[in-house]
């Protein structure tokens, strides 16, 4: 899969991407030595009432959000890109289109050894938002909407967009919505089904997104299974390991690239979206534009930084064999 991702790079397409935003604090949680601390560990301390056995060390605050990530990825591989979010700061100062729906919302993420824990006010506008604040509805060739979660409306809207948007795919990455009802999970892909007729929807989540998804919609935890009953062109599942997909038509399974230490985790996934939106609109079958995603979101894991295409066509082909995750 890996060998087609350069091709895939070399293209360009237009995507719009919304309608979240945060500020994003990094924090890295240490012991009194400075050891870096494992959850188990932090978890311990705090039931052990040693509050002072532990130190948080901010060490980057930056322009985040699902739909904001995702479209750095894409201006990142070169692609024509209009953001659509609530932007109100200064630190979202980017070099493509921007709209801003208000202020954006505030997020911790205290960085551990084995993962991470994120702590997010959610602003009003954000959690406010509908299709009916954009100034003029995106025309694109990939299309990435993020951030279900904390928006309370994007139901409706999903179901309204499906009469305003036409062809291309659109990348839908509902956010952590592990904790969601179970009928509004299932309002949400009756809302992408509707939505489907319109442009190919690609459900974009990760392995504890898809069980509760399979669970609201009492079907097998498995991609092909969540696929079928909501008929959606594709259902994701990207995974430190692997990606898996199924569409209409197909299956495919694309190893992961092994990061060898993670430098950073959040963000990582809205960046596979980003790459798995560009390589469905520049052509690309659900595999390669899986191995492209696994590409975007493994770069960023090691580096903290977002992969150009440049970048992006070195990995594909140069990384020996082992960086494959087993």
């Amino acid at each position: 899969m890996y060998d087609a991702v350069p091709s895939l790079v070399e293209s360009t397409v237009r995507v719009a991407a919304f309608p979240d935003g945060s500020v994003d604090t990094f924090q890295r949680v240490r012991a009194k030595d400075g050891q870096w601390l494992s959850k188990a560990a932090f978890r311990e301390a705090i039931v052990a009432g040693r509050p002072q056995g532990f130190h948080i060390d901010t060490h980057a605050i930056e322009a985040g959000g699902q739909a904001v990530n995702a479209a750095q990825q894409a201006n990142a591989l070169g692609d024509d890109v209009r953001l659509d979010g609530c932007l109100d700061d200064d630190r979202f100062a980017f070099p493509f289109e921007t709209h801003s729906f208000g202020d954006p919302s505030t997020v911790s993420i205290h960085e551990f050894s084995d993962g991470d824990l994120t702590y997010a006010e959610v602003s009003d506008d954000v959690a406010d938002w509908s299709h009916e604040d954009f100034e003029t509805v995106p025309d694109a060739d990939a299309y990435v909407c993020g951030n279900w979660a904390s928006v309370d409306g994007m139901t409706d809207s999903l179901t309204a967009l499906a009469d305003r948007l036409e062809g291309g795919v659109f990348v839908f990455d509902p956010g952590d919505l592990t904790t969601a009802p179970a009928a509004e999970i299932r309002d949400c892909f009756a809302a992408l089904g509707t939505l489907d007729d319109a442009v190919d929807v690609a459900v974009s989540v990760n392995g504890r997104e898809l069980t509760a998804i399979a669970d609201a919609l009492a079907v097998a935890d498995d991609v092909r299974a969540v696929r079928d009953e909501t008929g959606a062109f594709a259902v994701v599942r990207h995974e430190a390991d692997a990606a898996a997909a199924a569409t209409r038509t197909d299956d495919a399974v694309v190893e992961n690239f092994d990061p060898n230490g993670p430098v950073r985790r959040t963000g990582g996934g809205d960046r596979f979206s980003a790459g798995l939106a560009h390589g469905l609109a520049a052509g690309g079958d659900i595999g390669p534009a899986m191995a492209l995603g696994n590409c975007c979101a493994s770069y960023y894991v090691a580096t903290g930084t977002t992969a150009t295409a440049d970048d992006i066509a070195s990995l594909a082909t140069e990384q020996p064999e082992q960086w494959l995750a087993a």
